[in-house]
Parts: C-alpha cells; structure tokens; sequence
C-alpha cells in the first residue's frame, strides 16, 4: 500500500473512539468524533493554493483530500468554546522516485492550528506513520487497517503536554464502498505482503 491508496481506503465517515492518557497529570479521558474524508480531484484549487504557500509544484501533490472533524471529549462536554470541530486539507509530496515516504503539507495541525509541513512514512506492513514537528510541541500518530472498515490510531504528543491516545474508529454502516473515479496521478502498484492481503 503507498499513500495515495492509504488516503482512498481511508475516504468516507468514520465513528472513532479515542483514549487520551495525559502523562505529566496521570489521568485519561474519553472522546468520541465524526471523521470524514474527501479525495479533491486533481488539479484542486485548495490542493494548488496549499502547495504553492509552501513553494512546491503542485504538480508533484500525488493527491489531495479534505478531512473534516465534529466531536468532544470528557473533560470539556460543558464547555462549548472546547468542542472538538475542524477541517484540514492534505497534500502528500513524495521523497522523490519513494512514494512510500516524504513530505505532508497540511493547511492546519491537530495540536497546534497552524499551516504545517510533516513527514509521512509507510511500512513495508501497512502502517503509515505521520511525524510532526512545531514549535513547541512533538507529534507522532500510526495508522493501520486490520480490515477494510477498521482503522486503528496511536499517537505520542510532547512537549507543553505529554499525551498518549490511542482511537478505534470504524466506518460507518451507511458508507458503501464504491469504486471512486481516478482522482490522483498514475501510481505504479507497489508489491508487499501483509495481513491486510494483496
């Protein structure tokens, strides 16, 4: 599996179930969201625009995808100014010739709201690692696919926060998968072997 096919297995909406282990306080914290993901065809205004803040040709995005988010967690249900709402762009520039690892433009972070350039890294098993890094804080995240509507997550946040998560989230029973219309450039298929078949 390479990027592009993780992002298009990853389209649609997702309920997910996420723990968060506050390391420095010692205490841990239940949520829940609505995640869902959106493949933009390419060329994509956004995709360009977001390429061209950060001075890549966009013609070398290998695709592009919109994920939007609408959740809470335990701590902050009271509290409306904390819900947990967003939507931020993806654009994945290889290393190269390597789709399986390189850069990940987005146009907002998860720990800080900010534009950020990451790295994303896919294992020869499946297991895409998103590594950022801002100011202030370090982040990490796993993805992988036990099965097609299951992903898990796990993640390490540091730096002004120490946090652990660990989310369980699975598409939702009213999504279908349907073969989607070719939105990104032609990818050779990349051989491996994995639990996940093919």
């Amino acid at each position: 599996m390479n990027i592009v096919e993780f992002f298009q297995q990853r389209a649609g909406s997702w309920i997910s179930h996420r723990t968060s282990h506050h390391l420095i306080i010692k205490k841990a914290e239940d949520g829940t969201s609505e995640i869902n993901l959106e493949m933009l065809s390419l060329p994509d205004p956004q995709v360009t625009e977001l390429c061209l803040q950060y001075g890549f040709d966009p013609a070398l995005a290998l695709c592009g995808a919109k994920v939007t988010w609408d959740g809470s967690m335990a701590w902050d249900k009271d509290k409306v100014e904390d819900k947990h709402q967003g939507f931020t762009i993806f654009v994945p520039i290889a290393d190269g010739d390597d789709l399986q690892q390189g850069k990940l433009l987005r146009h907002q972070g998860y720990a800080e709201r900010a534009p950020v350039v990451g790295r994303y890294v896919m294992s020869p098993d499946d297991i895409l690692s998103l590594i950022t890094e801002y100011d202030t804080v370090y982040s990490e995240e796993k993805f992988w696919f036990p099965s097609p509507d299951l992903c898990l997550r796990a993640g390490l946040t540091t730096g002004l926060s120490n946090v652990a998560s660990f989310c369980t989230e699975t598409r939702k029973p009213t999504e279908q998968i349907i073969d989607q219309p070719d939105q990104t450039k032609d990818v050779a298929p990349v051989k491996h072997f994995s639990f996940l078949g093919g």
